[in-house]
């Protein structure tokens, strides 16, 4: 379906994104998808000033998007769908709940509605957007059941980790969303990256009791110290997970450096709710790791001023850099 977009604005030049371009070529079969299904599935969602921005002032209703007016059914978000192996999965086992997948590839925005199509999911819509600018104003506050971020684009050059999507500043971006209760939910098979998610969730949540508190933090924005919106069960558990099948030198395995004692961090139990996708398996076959973490809402209400601002992540003072200085610079296959 086409989208017109408003003239490019200097903005463009200086927004850090978290994706590359959208583009890519459809096949035959992608284009037809999307000219039969397209209206049925993909939102229509305003620019700002260029592809996938969003426009500060749309506001997305998921009882008008999935055309249950008046009616409020439990949400799932999934950032970075991809194909939409694990949302569509997740969508055709629970068609009592509506899953919005945010996606900016107009490839795998093809590959999810013909997908969807196939098995006739009524459950099931496509943001075309920037998820970071789309959490920060669009879906209302408090209006989601669970938030999805499975194996974001690891940017793996360190001139390039600033636009790692996972930072203080999308943590808020997610507990903006988020309602009381509900969850928000990781995995990746990229070490330092894990360790990154880590640190984040860390510097966001309440610890459980026993463990260590978080060090404060700031998101790197000018904006004070970071808000504490989640409560995280999994510190301390599961702190070794990789090092039993380390190998020297290989990529995404190996003990975290940030946690000798498992007092602080710690990965949570595979999802069960998620599919082995493409992605996974490829990760796995490389002798990576994949590393899950969870962290749960709480009742703290959201505080408008930092989610639409994003920055860097902050040093861990108790971690230091080194963990993170011999991040592993594999090639993702």
């Amino acid at each position: 379906m086409p989208q017109h977009h408003p003239p490019r604005s200097h903005a463009i030049r200086s927004r850090v994104r978290s994706f590359s371009r959208a583009g890519g070529r459809l096949s035959d079969g992608q284009a037809r998808a999307l000219a039969r299904y397209g209206d049925r599935y993909v939102l229509d969602v305003p620019r700002a000033d260029a592809v996938r921005t969003v426009d500060a002032g749309f506001d997305l209703d998921p009882r008008a998007a999935f055309a249950h007016p008046g009616r409020t059914r439990p949400l799932v978000v999934e950032v970075g769908s991809g194909g939409g192996e694990a949302i569509l999965a997740h969508a055709a086992k629970h068609s009592d709940v509506d899953h919005l997948a945010v996606e900016v590839w107009q490839t795998a925005i093809a590959k999810i509605v013909r997908g969807a199509a196939e098995r006739d999911l009524r459950n099931v819509r496509v943001a075309p957007a920037d998820a970071s600018q789309l959490l920060a104003t669009a879906l209302p506050v408090g209006s989601v059941d669970e938030v999805w971020v499975f194996f974001p684009d690891p940017w793996r050059k360190p001139r390039h980790r600033k636009r790692r999507l996972v930072d203080v500043a999308f943590a808020d971006c997610v507990a903006r969303v988020l309602r009381t209760g509900g969850v928000w939910r990781l995995a990746t098979d990229w070490a330092d990256y894990a360790w990154q998610m880590r640190d984040v969730l860390e510097a966001v949540s309440v610890p459980p009791a026993g463990a260590a508190p978080p060090v404060p933090a700031t998101g790197g924005d000018g904006a004070g110290p970071a808000d504490v919106y989640f409560r995280y069960d999994d510190a301390g558990e599961r702190p070794d997970l990789g090092a039993g099948s380390a190998v020297e030198g290989s990529p995404g395995n190996g003990p975290d450096p940030g946690s000798p004692a498992g007092v602080r961090g710690g990965w949570s139990e595979r999802f069960a709710g998620r599919v082995t996708t493409r992605f996974e398996d490829r990760g796995v076959r490389a002798g990576r790791t994949v590393r899950d973490l969870s962290v749960v809402r709480t009742s703290t209400p959201w505080r408008a001023g930092r989610c639409d601002r994003r920055g860097p992540l902050p040093e861990d003072p108790g971690r230091g850099a080194a963990g993170r200085a011999t991040a592993q610079e594999d090639i993702r296959v």
